[in-house]
């Protein structure tokens, strides 16, 4: 009877999957190449990004991952470097980790918000043979401004980092964007090289950060005197401003975008998901 007891139990919880598949992904990842140690992005975030990426492919849902020191074995890396590896994917919703039984793939998350829109401007004016080209007008750390304090919550002494572009279709001026990140989340940035870099791929390569969700509105305003002078326009043409507030997987604030667009260049085009009434 204790035998039965246990057999149901088991088979209540969780799957006992064995070790061995996991292993071998993670095996195949350590001799792959992908991992540089003179690498400036760190090695905890090299290897979140690859297990990330092996989920769903070769790690299917409720594969049991290897300890962490079996893990850390594997790629000839310490234990903090897994653990930190691990965290980052159990905020994302990719692993769970179960008391006393192990570390798994999580099952996959059920959507059922609504599909926030993705403002797809400068992608889709590219897939329709567009040149879309961007020059950088500010780039640096700063003290915040009001509106940065109050979406970041920083302390008076602190900072962040600015991105501002020019966006330019087949030659024109389309976009005048304004990126802030909290600077605490971001140390160093401001001595890298940005030139036709993603910043969105930046926070997830060097700084393990992903924007999971994000806030918009969009107003009709008068350009100031410097977007207008960027944008070649006169300052009594309505433009289209738009602002946006990017989450991070824990929900905190990591992205403030502020941007004025141009749209007797070309069109917004908003895309959302399907959904039913």
């Amino acid at each position: 009877m204790a035998g039965a007891n246990h057999e149901k139990s088991h088979r209540r919880g969780r799957p006992r999957n064995a070790d061995g598949v996991a292993a071998d992904v993670l095996q195949r990842l350590a001799t792959s190449g992908r991992f540089l140690r003179s690498s400036d992005v760190p090695l905890w975030i090299q290897l979140k990004n690859a297990l990330a990426e092996e989920i769903g492919k070769g790690l299917e849902p409720d594969a049991r991952l290897p300890s962490e020191q079996s893990i850390a074995e594997i790629f000839d890396v310490s234990r903090p470097v897994v653990r930190a590896a691990l965290a980052g994917l159990a905020s994302e919703g990719l692993l769970e980790k179960v008391p006393r039984r192990g570390i798994f793939v999580a099952q996959p998350r059920t959507e059922t918000d609504f599909l926030t829109s993705n403002v797809s401007v400068h992608s889709d004016l590219e897939a329709r043979g567009h040149v879309v080209t961007a020059r950088a007008f500010t780039f640096g750390r700063f003290p915040p401004d009001e509106d940065e304090r109050r979406v970041f919550s920083l302390p008076p002494d602190g900072s962040v980092i600015r991105v501002g572009r020019i966006y330019r279709s087949d030659g024109k001026p389309i976009t005048h964007t304004l990126i802030s990140l909290p600077g605490h989340k971001v140390p160093e940035m401001e001595s890298f090289d940005i030139e036709g870099q993603s910043i969105f791929q930046i926070l997830k390569d060097r700084y393990g950060l992903i924007s999971k969700r994000a806030e918009r509105w969009f107003t009709a305003e008068l350009p100031s005197a410097n977007v207008a002078r960027r944008l070649e326009v006169r300052e009594t043409q309505p433009l289209i401003a738009i602002e946006s507030i990017a989450y991070d997987t824990n929900d905190a604030p990591l992205e403030y975008y502020r941007a004025f667009y141009n749209s007797s260049v070309a069109r917004i085009h908003v895309s959302t998901g399907t959904f039913n009434n």
